[in-house]
């Protein structure tokens, strides 16, 4: 059975150096170390996992010998070169970073302190309902552990979200059933009537003004300023 039938979320990453990359994974970060290929003295191949999600780590090889591993399939072998180029060229995983949900992630991050892990921010509470921190891996691959947490308010209109799940982000006024954010003018018209009208008691235009300043306070909608 591969990584990707026992574990759902699976990455893989080139390393330069994965030995290296092993001793990360596993010793610091806490992952499980699986399939090692050919063997774990000297890997070009390994699988690692935390909490069912796994990271494949696998040898870069210049771009002479990239292709050495597809026979005479000549258009494999192009695709494997022009990777390994890449590869050479880039900082690994510009613009890419990877989520990895953890149960605990102010436990997993005390833990990770204690071993001394360089670059790590704190924890800390997103408005899109998580709780999370970032840390690069030995290649410069970026990492975000995180756990789903429960918010306190609306993230689209404020309101007090006394029953929330981990990870819901907006009440019931302002998503719809499928707890999808409703468009911007389905909330402001709903901010409007509903509370600074019906509950503030002003006018039309009044309500406008003050659901327009309320609304570009809130995480959802800081782009509509």
């Amino acid at each position: 059975m591969s990584s990707s039938d026992k574990y759902p979320i699976t990455v893989h990453l080139t390393s330069r150096d994965v030995p290296r990359s092993i001793r990360f994974y596993r010793d610091t970060l806490g992952f499980t170390l699986g399939e090692c290929w050919p063997d774990e003295a000297q890997p070009l191949f390994a699988s690692l996992a935390l909490e069912k999600q796994a990271v494949l780590l696998g040898a870069h090889s210049p771009a002479f010998e990239a292709g050495k591993w597809c026979g005479d399939d000549a258009e494999l072998r192009a695709y494997f070169e022009e990777f390994a180029n890449e590869f050479e060229k880039s900082s690994p995983g510009v613009g890419v970073v990877i989520y990895l949900r953890v149960t605990d992630v102010d436990a997993y991050h005390a833990r990770l302190k204690e071993k001394g892990v360089e670059g790590m921010l704190e924890p800390k509470t997103q408005f899109y309902g998580q709780r999370d921190f970032p840390v690069r891996d030995p290649d410069g691959y970026r990492l975000t552990f995180y756990a789903p947490v429960a918010m306190e308010s609306c993230q689209s209109c404020g309101m007090p979200l006394a029953d929330a799940k981990p990870g819901q982000m907006y009440c019931n006024y302002c998503s719809d059933e499928k707890g999808v954010l409703k468009p911007y003018q389905a909330v402001f018209e709903g901010t409007v009537q509903g509370y600074f009208m019906a509950m503030k008691k002003l006018p039309r235009k009044e309500a406008e003004e003050a659901a327009k300043e309320h609304l570009a306070k809130m995480p959802a909608w800081m782009a509509n300023k």
